[in-house]
């Protein structure tokens, strides 16, 4: 029996389609270095919108309160890239003198399990995992970071225009979408919710680098202050970004201070992520605002093949907001629960029921 035109007709569609994935996944790979300085103006945007309002309520004219905010947001750039990049241009210059010892632990380990009777092939775990590798990951996360930041000029023209734009882009959405002031509501509040979220990690993320810092320094464990920015950075990633950013410290603690120095170093960092990320963070964001672990992990795995530590980086933020965004439309709602936690799927289950609930009612009062 011969295939039908419809059947040839839907399969050169989905050929279609996905010769179509092919080409943007190429051209998003190939235009990195464009894209990523403009999603950074993006969330830079976003947390200094609030300060650009706040400066217009006390009576500064539209565009000077850009400006000022624009140069404030320029000096904490400049401040943090030259922090950055010789953080990192250090640790790089120490990674010799820890790469073989790493090793050696790594080839005592293994040892140690044979010894325990537990077969482990060192020949194919040496070729799948290489504990030296971990300490150039982190050098080369850092570095995406302030390889970004330290392109100022871009970033803060893109993010002047993108202020200057703010002012206009609710009536826009309104226009565009229809619906009134309906639509304009929506959005603003879909700008809010992604506001809110990017501030409270923002300070969640900058409080975590700053007590970790504390603690390895306290420990007297080597670059401090690079274990405190790791984890400032790292702390944008849910569920994984704590315990990625734990292992390097910990490994060096092993090698240059002990394996009791090391357990310290984790007990730190649990204390720290349970604490903040666990208690104080959901409390200040009122609920969960968290991603499935399985979304969180095809994001890093794609947006890193992608662009490399800088996706990784900002993968999680980029899919938080179109979750947030996502929840404000009856028609996408679905899509948000899917990207979500289990602990969405419970809120969205008892608002759903309160909603069910409170219609029968009113059904009842007008009958």
């Amino acid at each position: 029996m011969e295939p039908t035109q419809s059947e040839f007709g839907g399969a050169g569609r989905i050929v279609l389609t996905l010769a179509g994935l092919v080409v943007i996944i190429a051209g998003l790979d190939a235009a990195g270095q464009f894209i990523l300085p403009i999603l950074f103006s993006v969330f830079l945007s976003i947390l200094a919108l609030p300060g650009v309002n706040a400066l217009k309520k006390l009576g500064l004219p539209t565009p000077l309160a850009i400006m000022l905010v624009v140069a404030l947001v320029a000096l904490v750039l400049v401040a943090i890239s030259g922090l950055v990049a010789g953080t990192v241009r250090g640790f790089t210059a120490a990674l010799p003198r820890y790469e073989q010892p790493l090793q050696e632990l790594w080839t005592g380990a293994l040892a140690q399990l044979e010894r325990l009777g537990i077969e482990a092939n060192a020949e194919v775990l040496a070729g799948t995992f290489k504990p030296g590798d971990v300490m150039p990951l982190v050098s080369q996360t850092l570095g995406a970071v302030a390889a970004i930041s330290t392109q100022i000029v871009i970033v803060t023209i893109t993010m002047t225009f993108i202020l200057f734009e703010a002012s206009e882009l609710a009536r826009k959405t309104e226009v565009a979408l229809g619906g009134g002031h309906h639509a304009a509501s929506r959005f603003a509040e879909a700008s809010g919710k992604v506001q809110r979220y990017l501030a409270i990690k923002t300070v969640v993320s900058g409080i975590t680098g700053i007590l970790v810092a504390v603690w390895v320094s306290i420990l007297g464990l080597d670059f401090p202050l690079l274990w405190g920015l790791l984890a400032f950075v790292l702390n944008y990633i849910p569920s994984v970004g704590s315990i990625i950013a734990a292992v390097p410290p910990m490994l060096l603690a092993t090698v240059t201070l002990g394996w009791p120095y090391a357990l310290a170093v984790g007990a730190g960092y649990l204390v720290v992520n349970i604490s903040l990320g666990n208690v104080l963070e959901p409390r200040l964001l009122g609920r969960s605002l968290g991603l499935s672990p399985l979304v969180v992990f095809i994001s890093l795995l794609f947006w890193g093949w992608i662009w490399g530590p800088a996706g990784m980086l900002f993968s999680v933020p980029m899919t938080v907001i179109a979750k947030l965004v996502l929840e404000e439309s009856e028609d996408t709602r679905w899509i948000a629960v899917f990207l979500g936690s289990a602990r969405d799927v419970r809120e969205y289950e008892a608002r759903e029921k309160a909603r069910n609930i409170s219609a029968e009612y009113e059904q009842q009062r007008a009958g």
